[in-house]
């Protein structure tokens, strides 16, 4: 069994995923308003508790690891470490940019894809991505760009999608015109189920990450870091 979190960005989400089967068993979405830190154990002890399963039938955790919010990469890693290192199970860190992706492949939407998520300053954190029936194939390494970059990178109509997307939807449709295509808009959050997925296919390749795998993918130092720097 796998357990999946995603606390990357405003709305959390956890899921169970079943590894001998694939099957998808359940996924809950966090309140906004609430702690993460507080509501992922117990989120996932009830869907657990949904399948008549405990955390003993885990045997695996995977988690994504950003770009995003830097409260919520760490509580998510922090979460994902303390189910892990009891049993030794196994850590499957996923990129959140890769996990949007996923969203689109599941929705049955191919094509190239970029992929944001808001990283202030008028930027995003970008990743760009060719969306098939059964994969998704990153095209280049995330990155950090300005909205008006974006037009630089594409060569064909993309997929639009993420909460970077949603933000700046209005400079996004007068600098991209036509080549954009705003995916729909239950798919620009990020989902724990697509993060499951994810880490499902990687399992099946033969990964079997432990927790010394396990690694934020931050792209700009934390606030706090930068600060101290100056």
């Amino acid at each position: 069994m796998l357990a999946a979190i995603e606390v990357s960005t405003r709305i959390s989400s956890v899921a169970l995923l079943d590894l001998v089967t694939g099957e998808e068993l359940a996924e809950c979405a966090l309140p906004n308003d609430w702690e993460s830190s507080v509501t992922l154990i117990p989120a996932l002890e009830t869907l657990l508790k949904q399948k008549d399963l405990t955390a003993q039938d885990l045997a695996g955790v995977a988690v994504s690891v950003g770009p995003g919010s830097f409260t919520g990469i760490r509580v998510g890693i922090a979460t994902a470490e303390g189910l892990c290192m009891p049993s030794n199970l196994l850590a499957f860190g996923i990129s959140t940019l890769e996990g949007l992706a996923e969203n689109l492949r599941a929705a049955e939407m191919p094509g190239e894809a970029l992929c944001l998520i808001d990283a202030q300053r008028g930027e995003c954190f970008a990743g760009h991505y060719e969306i098939g029936n059964e994969n998704v194939k990153e095209l280049a390494p995330p990155r950090i760009m300005a909205v008006d970059q974006f037009f630089s990178i594409l060569k064909t109509k993309t997929w639009i999608v993420g909460p970077g997307a949603l933000k700046y939807e209005k400079e996004i449709r007068e600098s991209l015109g036509a080549v954009g295509m705003f995916a729909f808009n239950s798919l620009h959050q990020p989902k724990a189920m697509s993060i499951a997925r994810l880490a499902y296919r990687k399992w099946q390749a033969g990964a079997r990450p432990t927790l010394k795998d396990l690694k934020p993918l931050y792209l700009r130092p934390p606030a706090v870091d930068e600060k101290q720097k100056s």
